[in-house]
């Protein structure tokens, strides 16, 4: 009882002030509302993602066959690997005399959900070498006329419309890949059709070509 006297009470006076303050005029309010936030946001890097492909509309990992002139030059099927970074291994072609190439086409797929952007072409030393292309003479053969002919011996790459290149190639711009879209990447192996000849077997490797895609367009 004594509670709820209390509170009649109070009320009560508020309704005298409220007259009061009626009777003087009227009082000026404001009445301040703050409100603090923030966010953080921590984009999924699994979500910007290029990778190898055998078809322009999905991720397939097929092998990829070459095409050889002429058709009776041999080579090895390359072999698509997305598991970390996107690799395509077993690109080999067996010449038996200048005026041979084998070209092999495949994509660079975006399958994230950002657009992706070219910016670098990258030829890398074959391992342990100083040299991004070596060739090592057969027991017998004549090292200096393989250096000549090893000169002749080429790999180019070409991604959708940029210029096919033989090196290293920086700060592309404006090459840009939509989400769901695809790059044709052709890489040609090719022994000069005007190449020097050599006397016997050789073999030529080569380093790694990375392709560099970015999110942003810098």
């Amino acid at each position: 009882m004594e509670r709820e006297r209390s509170t009649k009470v109070i009320a009560i006076v508020a309704l005298l002030v409220g007259v009061i303050g009626l009777s003087v005029g009227f009082a000026a309010f404001s009445n301040t509302l703050n409100i603090s936030s923030s966010a953080t946001v921590n984009p999924d890097e699994t979500t910007f993602n290029v990778d190898f492909s055998t078809s322009d509309t999905a991720v397939e990992t097929d092998p990829i066959t070459g095409v050889a002139t002429p058709n009776t030059v041999t080579f090895g099927n390359g072999t698509i690997d997305n598991t970390t970074n996107p690799t395509v291994s077993g690109l080999k072609a067996n010449f038996t005399a200048p005026g041979q190439k084998v070209v092999y086409s495949f994509y660079a797929y975006n399958a994230g959900q950002y657009v992706a952007y070219l910016k670098n072409i990258t030829y890398a030393n074959v391992a342990g070498k100083d040299a991004a292309r070596v060739c090592t003479a057969a027991e017998g053969v004549t090292d200096a006329l393989v250096q000549a002919a090893c000169d002749d011996i080429t790999l180019s790459v070409k991604v959708g419309s940029e210029a096919a290149v033989t090196g290293t190639t920086s700060n592309i711009t404006s090459h840009s890949l939509a989400t769901n879209a695809a790059d044709v990447v052709e890489i040609t192996i090719e022994y000069a059709a005007d190449g020097d000849r050599s006397d016997g077997n050789f073999d030529v490797a080569f380093g790694d070509v990375s392709l560099e895609y970015r999110s942003v367009d810098k």
